[in-house]
């Protein structure tokens, strides 16, 4: 059964947090929506493929130059998806995980001590309408802002979270903080292992959750997650544009909103059995 153990936080985790924040403060981390891109995942010819959308090259040369860069520096190929007939089959396939991860996310959120019932997607699938939103660059600042002074927790994965992270089995370090200041009064959290990264915050009843794949400046693009995690996945990608030469600045990451008041109906049926 998995365990927690509430220990000191380590530096690593903290560096790898603050050190993303410091080098995103050298790009213009205001978000251009022309700079967004989604980008599919899955094998082809025994390699990782990302499939990204057609005429990148007329309508975001940027984006395209560094998700090459990304390809080239991790091993993977890059596909221009035509949508064409001997493609469409993966294309659908694609979404898959991403929901089984949040079954995961759930999971590890009860171990890492959220009460009430398991979180579950939000339906519709966003942002409640007045809930406060935190851009992905503004929410990296604020955590690595609280991380030294955050309670940290060790969990071991639920086999939910080692299958949809690529069969990533180290323990999982799970960082909470509350936020307090003229602007905002709010839980953050941080979860970090060597294939899983995230940061997320509590806004009204949901847990908002974003979790990371890769990045970096564009002379170092890495993939953060295990290869066989992205593996019939979709995600979003970033840039950042930067003045310096090779410093453009890339995230790719799925973003995740859950209930975490509303019960799923398995609990409500637990909890009805347990009344009668």
């Amino acid at each position: 059964m998995a365990t927690a153990t509430t220990q000191a936080v380590i530096p690593d985790s903290a560096s790898w947090i603050n050190g993303l924040s410091s080098i995103m403060r050298l790009s213009d981390t205001r978000l251009d929506p022309s700079l967004k891109t989604m980008v599919s995942s899955d094998v082809k010819n025994g390699k990782l493929a990302l499939f990204v959308p057609p005429e990148m090259s007329e309508l975001q040369s940027e984006n395209l130059r560094y998700l090459h860069a990304l390809a080239s520096r991790n091993g993977c190929m890059l596909i221009e998806d035509r949508r064409a007939t001997d493609i469409r089959p993966l294309v659908e396939q694609r979404d898959l995980k991403p929901h089984k991860l949040s079954i995961g996310i759930a999971e590890l959120l009860r171990q890492a001590g959220l009460p009430g019932p398991v979180a579950q997607l939000s339906t519709p699938h966003r942002l409640t309408p007045g809930s406060p939103h935190f851009d992905v660059p503004e929410l990296i600042d604020m955590v690595s802002a609280t991380v030294q002074q955050s309670k940290r927790v060790v969990i071991l994965p639920t086999p939910s979270m080692v299958e949809t992270t690529g069969n990533e089995t180290h323990p999982i370090s799970a960082y909470a903080c509350k936020l307090v200041t003229a602007d905002a009064n709010m839980t953050l959290s941080f979860f970090d292992s060597p294939g899983f990264k995230a940061i997320g915050y509590i806004a009204e009843d949901q847990f908002i959750v974003h979790v990371f794949i890769g990045g970096g400046p564009l002379r170092s693009p890495l993939i953060w997650a295990n290869f066989d995690a992205m593996l019939k996945n979709r995600f979003r990608f970033q840039l950042f544009r930067s003045t310096q030469p090779g410093q453009d600045f890339g995230l790719l990451y799925n973003t995740f909103y859950l209930d975490i008041n509303r019960a799923s109906a398995a609990d409500r049926k637990s909890a009805g059995r347990k009344g009668s």
